[in-house]
């Protein structure tokens, strides 16, 4: 019996990673709507462009239909931990998981962004434990923003999600976002 295609596993999004960003943001893994549209953060409860427009880090407004040109454009990718796309990051098994870590450590390592932007501490603690070989408690003391380590030239910054789920953190995020791109303008970053 063949698959129909509403069974069918929706396909993962492109990795937007390549030399010479400035930031490459970096999410859980694809949401369900992000998949279907073939494009990052494409759900329309999700913060991320409308906080993205008001960082400093573009300069036009940007949409979710704007993903793949941002690298040309502005120097910004995007990625994720797991590939596969899920309703909520906890259907994710933890071998997708450990083995997502290590693949986004060897692009970085590829890839060398100035910048990797984690879209909230659960995605850093996952690579931080699974590619980096941290232990959990130093990662639990840890607050947004800058993180020590270094990812050999790349830096690694930590935010809150752009989810509706995260809501009570949104404007922290935006904050965050605005001192990104101040510290990038600076060459701080």
């Amino acid at each position: 019996m063949t698959a129909t295609p509403e069974c069918a596993p929706l396909p993962s999004l492109p990795h937007y990673l390549r030399g010479g960003l400035r930031v490459v943001f970096i999410g859980f893994n694809p949401g369900l709507e992000s998949a279907r549209r073939g494009h990052y953060y494409a759900f329309g409860g999700n913060v991320f462009w409308r906080q993205l427009n008001e960082s400093g880090l573009v300069s036009r407004a940007v949409t979710f239909e704007d993903d793949a040109l941002l690298a040309e454009e502005a120097g910004i990718g995007f990625t994720d931990l797991c590939p596969r796309p899920t309703a909520r990051a906890s259907e994710l098994t933890r071998a997708e998981v450990r083995d997502g870590a290590r693949a986004l450590l060897a692009d970085l390592l590829a890839c060398q962004p100035r910048v990797a932007l984690f879209s909230g501490r659960g995605i850093y603690r996952f690579f931080a434990l699974h590619a980096l070989g941290l232990g959990a408690g130093d990662l639990d003391v840890r607050s947004w923003g800058l993180q020590p380590e270094r990812i050999r030239e790349t830096v690694p910054w930590v935010i809150p999600s752009s989810s509706g789920l995260a809501s009570k953190w949104h404007r922290e995020r935006l904050v965050l976002l605005q001192q990104l791109a101040a510290d990038l303008r600076r060459g701080d970053a």
